[in-house]
């Protein structure tokens, strides 16, 4: 099945007819896999001919032992050692402090000389080098 060439009523229809197929090789009868997944025959009925729910697919799958079909969907997807490679460089090595956070005095910081500090920190020694 070429998929990216199809539409998605399409998909969806090769996707009921699939699961016909299945449940017609079990040999089991449309009422069984319809009252065993919690839905009606109707709703089993446009499920086959691609006009369901995901709810009411997996529902399917689980009922005729075809869930397995869905873990390429369902599990992490991991990326490569040479993605991770890559990312490595672009991960953030330090932090950078704000102004919000300069601004704010942390509880408890004390000047040189023990008392605590004004809004905004101590202030640095005036350079008159100049």
């Amino acid at each position: 099945m070429k998929t990216t060439s199809m539409n998605d009523d399409a998909i969806a229809n090769e996707i009921g007819q699939r699961i016909e197929a299945i449940r017609l090789k079990r040999n089991i009868g449309q009422d069984i896999v319809a009252h065993e997944a919690g839905i009606s025959r109707e709703t089993y009925r446009k499920l086959t001919t691609g006009k369901a729910t995901l709810v009411n697919l997996i529902a399917v799958l689980r009922v005729l032992g075809e869930l397995e079909r869905l873990a390429s969907l369902v599990e992490e997807v991991r990326a490569s050692p040479v993605q991770l490679a890559k990312m490595q460089g672009k991960q953030r090595m330090r932090a950078t402090v704000t102004r919000a956070a300069l601004a704010t005095p942390e509880q408890g910081v004390r000047t040189a000389i023990g008392k605590p500090t004004l809004i905004g920190g101590p202030k640095p020694d005036k350079d008159d080098s100049w």
